[in-house]
């Protein structure tokens, strides 16, 4: 049985997942980072898709690599349950982020209190794990990203495509400081643009959508 999901229509853009290609351990990728621009720097979370069906959620896990400091191991483990190819995971970092999304989000998404792991501000790296091994990467654990080009502070990153395993930036379209002076309902006018349960190509109208908002800044 799944474990229990928070379930909204989509209201801006119906768009059927892209999924990536994947491997007997990369059955999650790194979909999105997300530092914001509210009180407390919220709201805080780590944003997975699975790209195939997952018969026990409870093998994988999430770190946060704090400013550079190297990888801090799992820091967050799922609780047991399933997943479907498609299915969208947003790991909250507080209680803030987790009423954020839980009255913000449009997509169907499974929304989960992830701690340490998902609290993270714009130079922290994410690990996700699967047993003990580190399947997909976002930034470089042991940088602080303060001025990196992957940089995602009172932003968020978001995945254009590549598969799972050691980060590339081209796979990431980084969108740092597009929160500034946004209220929350402008926080999530940007999420309904964006699609995260999508796994876009950079040309699709996900991120068009995206211009269309004023907010997709790619650092280089």
């Amino acid at each position: 049985m799944k474990i229990n999901t928070r379930t909204k229509h989509l209201a801006a853009v119906a768009i059927a997942p892209l999924l990536l290609a994947s491997s007997s351990q990369a059955a999650f990728v790194i979909t999105a980072v997300v530092d914001g621009g509210l009180s407390g720097g919220n709201p805080k979370a780590v944003i997975l898709q699975s790209t195939t069906s997952v018969s026990d959620l409870s093998v994988w896990g999430l770190g946060s690599a704090n400013n550079g400091g190297g990888s801090d191991g799992i820091e967050f483990t799922f609780p047991a349950g399933t997943a479907s190819a498609g299915d969208t995971f947003v790991i909250a970092g507080n209680t803030a982020s987790q009423d954020f999304f839980a009255n913000n989000f449009v997509q169907d998404f499974t929304l989960l209190n992830g701690g340490q792991s998902a609290t993270i501000n714009g130079d922290d790296a994410i690990e996700l794990f699967n047993g003990e091994n580190v399947v997909d990467t976002y930034g470089d654990i042991n940088t602080d990203g303060t001025g990196e080009d992957w940089e995602y502070k009172d932003g968020f990153a978001q995945r254009t495509g590549g598969s799972a395993g050691n980060f590339d930036l081209n796979n990431y379209s980084i969108n740092n400081g597009s929160f500034d002076g946004m209220t929350e309902q402008q926080h999530a006018a940007v999420f309904a643009g964006a699609g995260f349960t999508a796994v876009p190509e950079p040309s699709s109208v996900l991120l068009l959508g995206l211009v269309g908002l004023g907010v997709l800044r790619r650092r280089r």
